[in-house]
C-alpha cells in the first residue's frame, strides 16, 4: 500500500511550480524586488487501491533582476489509504529557482532548477526520505490572445520505497484570453512511471480558468482527469495567487 501511494506521489504531484491550475510553467518571472504568494489545493478521486489525497501548497516567490527568481514551496498532504487510516502532515519543502535565459518577444525560453528537502515523514506515505533535485527546460510562444507552453524535464529522486529514482516528464498547455480577466486552459502532461513493475507512464490532463479582477490578483479553478489508470481518475483544484 504505501509504495502504490508513493508512487502516485511522485509520478503527480501537486503543481506548485506553473500558474495553478497548470502544471506546465510558463517563462514569466516576477521583476526585481517583487513578490508574489500563492496559495492552491487539490482534492483527488478516492481509487480501490490507493486511496485518494487532498493536498495543499503554499509558495513564496521573490525577483532578483528582471529574469531571475527564487522561490520556497510547502506541502501540505492528507492521505487517507484504503484501509480508511490516515497520514496529514508537511510534505517535502521544495526551494527553486526560475531563470528567463532568452526573450525576444513572443518566444522565450527559461530553466527551473529545484531541490525537495526531506521534511516529510516518509513512513507515513509524506515523502520520500531523501533530497530530491531536478530541473525543467521552458518555452513558451505568445500570439495575439494565445499562449503556448512546453515543458520537459527530469527528477532524481531516491527513496526508501524502492521505486524509480530518475524520471523524466513532459508537458504541454495552451490558454486563451477570453476577456481581458479572464484565461481559459488546457494542461497535458505524462511522466515516466516510478514503480518498475508498471510499464505505462502516467498521463493527465487540466481543463480550467485563471481569473484576475485585479492586475495583482488572480483566482483559479480546475478540473483535472487521469488519462490511464496509472495515476487518479480525476481531481479538483482551486487556488489563489496574489502579487506585490
Amino acid at each position: 500500500m504505501k509504495k502504490q501511494l508513493i508512487s502516485l506521489a511522485l509520478a503527480c504531484p501537486l503543481s506548485a511550480f506553473a500558474a495553478h491550475p497548470l502544471v506546465t510553467d510558463d517563462t514569466g518571472t516576477q521583476g526585481d524586488g517583487n513578490w508574489q504568494f500563492e496559495t492552491n489545493g487539490e482534492a483527488t478521486a478516492k481509487q480501490p487501491d490507493t486511496g485518494r489525497q487532498f493536498l495543499w501548497n503554499s509558495t513564496l516567490t521573490r525577483g532578483f533582476g528582471e529574469a531571475l527568481d527564487l522561490y520556497a514551496n510547502v506541502p501540505y498532504t492528507h492521505v487517507q489509504q484504503r484501509s480508511d487510516t490516515a497520514a496529514t502532515g508537511i510534505a517535502d519543502l521544495e526551494l527553486g529557482a526560475k531563470w528567463r535565459l532568452y526573450d525576444d518577444g513572443a518566444f522565450s525560453l527559461g530553466l527551473k532548477p529545484y531541490l525537495t528537502l526531506p521534511t516529510g515523514n516518509d513512513s507515513r506515505g509524506l515523502g520520500t526520505g531523501r533530497v530530491n533535485a531536478g530541473a525543467t527546460l521552458l518555452a513558451q510562444y505568445e500570439i495575439d490572445d494565445w499562449t503556448f507552453l512546453v515543458n520537459g524535464g527530469a527528477v532524481y529522486q531516491p527513496n526508501r520505497q524502492g521505486v524509480r529514482e530518475t524520471v523524466w516528464k513532459v508537458s504541454g498547455a495552451v490558454l486563451y484570453r477570453v476577456l481581458p480577466t479572464t484565461r481559459l486552459l488546457l494542461d497535458i502532461g505524462t511522466s515516466q512511471n516510478p514503480d518498475f513493475a508498471q510499464p505505462t507512464s502516467p498521463a493527465f490532463m487540466i481543463v480550467g480558468a485563471i481569473y484576475s479582477p485585479k492586475p495583482w490578483l488572480d483566482l483559479d479553478v480546475g478540473y483535472r482527469r487521469g488519462l490511464n489508470p496509472q495515476t487518479y481518475d480525476y481531481s479538483w483544484l482551486a487556488g489563489v495567487t496574489v502579487r506585490w
